[in-house]
This record gives C-alpha cells, sequence and structure tokens, in this order.
C-alpha cells in the first residue's frame, strides 16, 4: 500500500512542478492565458491517477507556490481565479451525473463569477483600466462565455485522450 501511496506523491510533486514551470513562464508577456491554461491542465492527470481531493491540493500547492514565485499578477491570477481549481470542479460536477442543460448552465454560472473575481482581483491589485465603454462588458462576456465552453470542450478531449494513451504507461511508471 505504501508504494501506491508513495507513487501517487511523487506524480502529484512532478505534476505540480510543471504547472509551476508553465505559471513562471507567464512572466514573459506571450501567451499568458494559454500558459495558464496549460497549468491547469496539469492537474487532469493528478484527478485521474490520484482523485478530487489530492487535485484539490495540487491545485492548493500550485497556487501557494505561485503566489510567492511567479512575478506577474496576471498569469497566477488567472490560474488561481479562472483555470486552476476547474479541473476539480469540473470532475466532481460531471460525476454528479446531472442532465446537460443542468451541466453546462452550472459551468457557465461558475465561470461567469469566477470572471467577475477575476476581474476584481485584477482591478484592485493592480487597478488596470478598462479601455473600452461599458456598455461593451456584456458582448464581451458572451464572446468569453463562448471562448470557456470551447476550453471546456478542449479539456474533455484532452481527459479522453489522456485516459486512451497516457494512463497505462504512467500508473506503470509511477507504479499506482
Amino acid at each position: 500500500m505504501t508504494g501506491k501511496r508513495s507513487g501517487k506523491l511523487a506524480f502529484c510533486g512532478v505534476m505540480t512542478a510543471l504547472a509551476l514551470v508553465f505559471l513562471l513562464l507567464t512572466a514573459t508577456p506571450v501567451s499568458t492565458v494559454a500558459l495558464a491554461a496549460l497549468a491547469a491542465v496539469c492537474g487532469i492527470p493528478v484527478v485521474v491517477e490520484a482523485g478530487k481531493r489530492a487535485a484539490l491540493l495540487h491545485f492548493v500547492a500550485v497556487a501557494v507556490l505561485a503566489s510567492l514565485l511567479v512575478p506577474t499578477v496576471e498569469g497566477k491570477g488567472m490560474y488561481i481565479a479562472l483555470f486552476g481549481w476547474y479541473t476539480v470542479f469540473k470532475a466532481w460536477l460531471e460525476s454528479k451525473r446531472l442532465p446537460r442543460v443542468a451541466e453546462w448552465g452550472s459551468k457557465l454560472a461558475v465561470f461567469v463569477v469566477a470572471l467577475a473575481a477575476f476581474a476584481a482581483v485584477m482591478w484592485l491589485t493592480v487597478r488596470a483600466t478598462f479601455p473600452y465603454a461599458y456598455w461593451t462588458l456584456t458582448p464581451i462576456a458572451v464572446l468569453l462565455c463562448g471562448v470557456f465552453l470551447v476550453y471546456d470542450w478542449g479539456l474533455s478531449g484532452l481527459v479522453g485522450l489522456y485516459m486512451s494513451r497516457l494512463h497505462r504507461p504512467i500508473s506503470r511508471l509511477f507504479r499506482f
């Protein structure tokens, strides 16, 4: 039993380090959103191999380390407020076997709340001004919800790809 636990712990540590590397790369002004999303994708194998609780601890560890080490507010803010916790939430919500409409409605509602929280944190920490008129917020929010739906669809595809191609070799490597 200890071999399985230590293998899962080692695997979670590797995925945490990889997510932190992606977040450290957000210090360059190129692909901040993509790198924060890639850091969140590192949570998929943790959810599959070690479970939702370990994935939540993975998110907390990456968030704490990113708060201490990542110099840019945008990269760590996007990970903490939008992307990092979503893999755990997605696994939890999809395990509930809700009707599709309720599932997608829940995902969109949580995304809108997280987006508003991210905007508030960015405004409070960076005092970033919004360069557009306030009446453009609704179309921008609708556009971001569309992007979020594509992200969720891609995340589901990555879960399927991980399960079909990488699950068996990784579980052998770390002796799960």
